[in-house]
């Protein structure tokens, strides 16, 4: 147990772990950020100059035969920043876009141009180059030679260049040459640094400010309802002040309510069986020690009569053990049940003539006339025990007249067996609670006429390992009828 508690310190409470995932996921925010806007900004900037690139001669190729083509050039090449130019076959200009700083197809020479005009491939695709274009002229600075803190120098700049064959208007071939500047990022990298920097902290501090709300706010329900759950084991439990603010702590806290209300309910009971078995057990203790104490220290006491005292009440406290024990194997599942058909008619009539010839010198009268034999597929070891013990609850509880009656009828493929009794009946309020483990009803305690009391007990376990539907109809003042049906077996019922 030490060792549990040891380890259940030692892990982590809920309200850290949220305030953990909460900041861990605002520091992968920041650095996606970060590979974003610093590490990949180059990257990202290259591409889009070269789809932008593309994108223009794809425009002005599929356009080439159109009359306002220079209208179209000049507004792809003012919007995109590149230049642009239109050879014809020979190499001769037929439209072109002003020229912009360090452009390098405006700058190349004839040579250089009839060069990469012969490189186009032949298929209509595009050629891409890239190339170093020198800035202005100026001499390298050293900062040691300069007070404060002096920026690095610019990269270089370079050109993208786009070589491509295209038709034009009158059906010759002709040459299509493109141009944008890739300008160094490192002063926009610089001021976005600044930002990120300013943005992570920003991010840092609203993240664990949120975290620590949240956590607070989310924990605290569970940290009270788990505080609460403590006096659950006593079958006492108050709802947290806060466990109603959301669904799933309302609902927990519902079904913990239900619990403990189960738990006292399940202790109060347990202590009745006890008290109830106890008396069980002690009525024929108590006679079997009195008569063996009067046969021995009373001559002439050792009668067979005061022998056959003895012998019942050892019989019964037996068959007590035993149902104890078969109580208890039912709940654990030890026992299985073997299906097989058998002629439940004839197993009912049996058993009923039996416990009427153990119970008719005290008066009672059982009845039981089936109007045909029908067979079922059950257990009939476990399924004459169902009888035996309804037998015996309803001679327990029987009215004046001692009567217990036995029915059988068949409909829809179910025999339905139902024992009923000329009782004072079951309250309506106790009927739902009547098969409840260990329930026992709140008449004043009687011997049974057979059996331990535990029958009702045993009945539900083996009938709902059957399968079996089973109930209990009463009314107050007359009687009880306590009923079950098995499946009946194809083609197995034969007139009487």
């Amino acid at each position: 147990m030490s060792g549990i508690l040891r380890q259940q310190h030692q892990q982590r409470g809920i309200r850290h772990q949220v305030m953990l995932y909460l900041m861990a996921a605002a520091a992968a925010l920041i650095g996606l950020l970060w590979l974003f806007q610093m590490v990949l900004l180059d990257d990202f900037y290259r591409w889009n100059k070269t789809m932008q690139l593309r994108q223009a001669a794809d425009i002005v190729a599929e356009n080439a035969d159109n009359a306002e083509l220079k209208t179209l050039i000049s507004h792809l090449a003012n919007r995109s920043d590149i230049c642009i130019m239109l050879l014809d076959e020979q190499e001769k200009l037929v439209a072109a876009s002003e020229d912009i700083r360090y452009c390098l197809i405006h700058r190349m020479s004839r040579t250089s141009r009839s060069f990469w005009c012969a490189q186009a491939p032949e298929d209509g695709s595009a050629l891409m180059e890239l190339f170093d274009v020198a800035g202005p002229q100026e001499g390298p600075v050293n900062p040691r030679h300069f007070r404060g803190r002096i920026p690095q120098e610019i990269g270089e700049q370079q050109a993208l260049l786009c070589v491509r064959r295209v038709t034009l208007s009158d059906g010759r071939g002709g040459y299509l040459l493109l141009n944008t500047i890739i300008t160094p990022l490192d002063a926009t990298l610089e001021t976005l640094r600044m930002q990120l920097i300013v943005i992570a902290l920003a991010a840092a501090a609203g993240a664990a400010m949120l975290a620590w709300g949240l956590s607070r706010r989310v924990a605290r329900p569970i940290i009270e309802t788990n505080e609460a759950a403590r006096t659950l084991a006593q079958g006492q439990y108050a709802p947290p002040a806060h466990g109603h603010e959301y669904r799933e702590m309302a609902e927990l806290n519902e079904t913990l309510v239900h619990a403990a209300h189960e738990l006292s309910q399940v202790e109060r009971l347990q202590h009745e069986l006890i008290a109830n078995i106890s008396h069980d057990l002690r009525t024929p203790l108590t006679m079997i020690g009195g008569y063996a104490e009067a046969m021995r220290d009373i001559p002439g006491e050792a009668s067979p009569e005061n022998m056959q005292i003895i012998i019942d009440e050892s019989s019964r406290l037996t068959s007590l053990v035993t149902e104890l024990l078969d109580f208890s194997r039912l709940q654990t599942g030890s026992t299985p049940m073997e299906l097989a058909p058998f002629d439940l008619t004839d197993a009912v009539e049996t058993i009923v003539q039996r416990v009427a010839r153990m119970t008719e010198k005290d008066g009672y009268s059982l009845r039981f006339e089936p109007a045909q034999h029908v067979m079922v597929l059950a257990d009939e070891k476990r399924i004459g025990q169902v009888v035996y013990n309804l037998l015996g609850n309803a001679l327990t509880y029987t009215g004046e007249d001692k009567t217990v009656y036995v029915t059988q009828s068949v409909q829809n493929g179910q025999v339905r067996i139902a024992v009923s009794d000329t009782g004072k009946g079951i309250p309506a309020e106790e009927l739902p609670l009547i098969w409840n483990r260990y329930y026992r009803s709140k008449e004043s305690h009687r011997r049974a006429v057979i059996g331990s009391g535990l029958g009702l007990s045993i009945v539900q376990s083996i009938l709902e390992k059957h399968g079996a539907a089973y109930g209990v109809e009463s009314a107050v003042g007359k009687g009880t009828t306590f009923w079950f049906a098995c499946e009946q077996a194809e083609n197995a019922a034969t007139e009487a």
